[in-house]
């Protein structure tokens, strides 16, 4: 009895030590992959945003062996990543350092809070070396910085949600308060504040530089909050750029629609606050005035933020923070929406050619046809011919495997035999600090994955628009983007044939030259039916514009006052009277590039122009492109023309247009 329980004993030890050995190793190697480094530093850096992309410096040292193989660098978060590996090939000496850009398009990244790994794999595609950096669109923060300025600071702290998360660009994130003065304002706000709440507070002894400071700090995306209430006078005389002011201050339960918000503010004095530029929206939940401001947000609210005392303060502080955390350009940009907007730029993009959605098998019609008619009769006739007529059921399944095969071959070859690609290259005329940006739509019959080759001068690429991946192993990716040397290649691997694919690409290297020259002026009348303006009834335009360009314009649109004008046939050199227009703004919608999808190229579908379907979608993608950059006190005039200078330097099928715009 006893051998059998000390053996029994030995059986469990043996046991135990297996588990702990196992458990060693599956501690181990998630370690060794995630954040092992070995031979290899690895950091990041986010450098000054541009217009159009993230730039993101990568930093890479070698105390090892001489070593050749490629930076993988991926955007991820907590659940997924995002669906595009940025490949770099380079090689690194022993002991040498080498830093590069990534570039990355600002529609390729939807989630602010994400993390970025970077691997190193080596020529069999080996991980020998990652770091990862988290939150590292937010600099690394793991904290969200809310200065205020009052003179009733601890009548504030409330505003912290009681050390809860609020969801930020895609992190949840506490908040840190820190009790601000006139002497410490500037250097708080270039340390990097996100959210400045003014309350209770007169800002009129703040200096000029001071002010500056502040707008320029919600220029550059912060937020600010301003709490006005029986003060309401005192905190708004130094905040004139608000374009915010006072003209009576009701006392509690005096404002007559007090009772019908969510909240008990009836029971506090509220200013009645003037919109004077009429640039703000109303939220009626929280009774808050709010708007963009370039990269930042305002809000102002009527009541003193202090004096506050509600049942349900957390519930209130989430709503606050997060409308105005909405209206920053991290998560809403209202020059962009459309430009950014998935199905905008898909259902333009549809439009080109058969679309890869639609393809043209007439191939495979004559193949069934000819199968049909003639594949049985003559294979009866053979087979009677040869005296064989007993196998002809045999002959028959194996004729219909033989046609399904050449019809599959067909459908997969003789529609798509290259991958076809068709671009449209928008550009600036008359500027030198905006690149060349081109959009493309891609596809291919096969499954597997394809790669092209950008043509010279390009300088980044990358998805048209964010999408989510769920598998983060180092070899899976959906879109892929290869930078070797000073050329850039894309491509995707796709999980069906004939996948559409859709990418954004800037060069540097600007083609045209020459500009188009215009003077326009809205013409009014009081006809009915005609298009209303705020100021004026507008009927149209007239006067003149002129092709200064070496290209021939198909096709020109005139976008003034958020009004829409279309013309065709523009020749390189020519002026053009605006008499006749081919469109005119309907104004049934809130934006010219929601008119030119809706209304615009709707009615070219109902009066089938089908040999000009290519180039009025090419014309839409200049118009809402043109339209993200411009005021709109500013008048633009965009020429398309085809067969422009060719994106892809590799073999493929290209479409290519180009779109020319100017603006004053």
């Amino acid at each position: 009895m006893k051998d059998k329980i000390k053996s029994t004993r030995k059986l469990l030890a043996i046991l135990v030590l297996g588990i702990l050995i196992c458990g060693v190793f599956i501690r181990e190697n998630p370690a060794i992959i995630c954040a092992q480094e070995g031979p290899f530093s690895i950091d990041a850096q986010l450098l000054s945003q541009d217009f159009s992309t993230f730039n993101i410096q990568i930093i890479l040292s070698n105390s090892g062996e001489n070593w050749d193989g490629i930076a993988r660098v991926r955007i991820e978060n907590k659940y997924y990543s995002l669906n595009c590996a940025y490949d770099t090939k380079l090689s690194l000496p022993q002991g040498s350092t080498k830093q590069f850009l990534v570039k990355i398009p600002k529609e390729s990244l939807d989630d602010m809070g994400a993390s970025i790994s970077i691997s190193l794999l080596d020529k069999e595609n080996n991980l020998v070396a990652s770091k990862a950096f988290a939150n590292f669109f937010l600099d690394g923060a793991d904290t969200l910085s809310m200065g205020i300025l009052s003179d009733s600071y601890t009548s504030l702290t409330y505003l912290d949600m009681g050390g809860k998360d609020l969801y930020y660009g895609g992190a949840e994130l506490p908040i840190k308060l820190y009790e601000l003065s006139q002497d410490n304002l500037v250097s708080s706000l270039e340390s990097g504040l996100v959210f400045l709440v003014i309350d209770d507070y007169n800002t009129g002894i703040l200096t000029d530089a001071q002010r500056k400071s502040i707008q320029d700090w919600i220029e550059a995306g912060g937020m600010l909050i301003v709490g006005t209430g029986e003060r309401a006078e005192e905190v708004l005389s130094g905040l004139n750029f608000l374009g915010i002011t006072c003209s009576k201050i009701n006392v509690p339960s005096e404002h007559s629609d007090q009772s019908q918000y969510n909240y008990e503010f009836e029971k506090f004095s509220m200013a009645e606050l003037e919109d004077v530029n009429d640039q703000y929206n109303i939220n009626g939940d929280i009774v808050s005035f709010i708007t963009s401001h370039e990269g930042g947000a305002i809000q102002v609210v009527p009541y003193a933020l202090s004096k506050l005392v509600l049942q349900d303060v957390e519930t209130y502080v989430y709503d606050l923070l997060v409308r105005v955390n909405s209206y920053t350009k991290i998560l809403y940009d209202s020059g962009d929406k459309f430009l950014q907007n998935e199905y905008v730029i898909r259902r333009i993009f549809r439009t080109f050619g058969n679309g890869g959605n639609r393809l043209n098998f007439d191939v495979i019609r004559v193949i069934v046809v000819l199968y049909v008619i003639f594949v049985g009769p003559i294979l009866y006739l053979i087979l009677r011919f040869l005296k064989k007529r007993d196998f002809y059921w045999i002959a028959v399944p194996i004729t219909i495997f033989v046609g399904i095969f050449l019809v599959y071959i067909a459908g997969r070859g003789f529609e798509v035999v290259d991958t076809r690609v068709y671009s449209v290259t928008v550009e600036e005329l008359g500027t030198s600090d905006q690149e060349a940006v081109t959009y493309m739509h891609c596809y291919d019959a096969g499954h597997k994955e394809w790669m092209l080759q950008l043509a010279e001068g390009y300088e980044y690429c990358g998805p048209l628009w964010s999408e989510h991946y769920y598998d983060k192993e180092e070899d899976k990716y959906h879109n892929h983007i290869v930078k070797e040397g000073e050329r850039i290649s894309f491509g995707l691997n796709p999980d069906v044939g004939f996948e559409d694919a859709y990418f954004k690409a800037g060069n540097a290297e600007r083609k045209a030259t020459g500009t188009i020259s215009f003077d326009i002026k809205l013409e009014g009348s009081e006809k009915k039916d005609v298009i209303a303006n705020e100021d004026f009834v507008v009927s149209g335009i007239k006067g003149t514009v002129t092709n200064e360009t070496d290209q021939d314009f198909a096709y020109f649109a005139v976008i003034m006052y958020d009004l829409l004008f279309i013309y065709n046939d523009l020749p390189a050199g020519e002026t053009r009277e605006l008499d006749k227009a081919a469109y005119i703004s309907s104004k049934n919608y809130d934006d010219v590039v929601e008119d030119y999808l809706h209304d615009y190229m709707n009615e070219v579908y109902r009066d089938k122009k089908k040999k000009d379907t290519d180039l009025i979608a090419a014309l839409g993608i200049g118009v809402s492109v043109a339209n993200s950059r411009q005021d709109s006190d500013e008048t633009v005039v965009i020429g398309v023309t085809q067969d422009w200078n060719k994106v892809v330097d590799d073999s493929c099928s290209e479409t290519s247009y180009g779109c020319l715009y100017s603006v004053q």
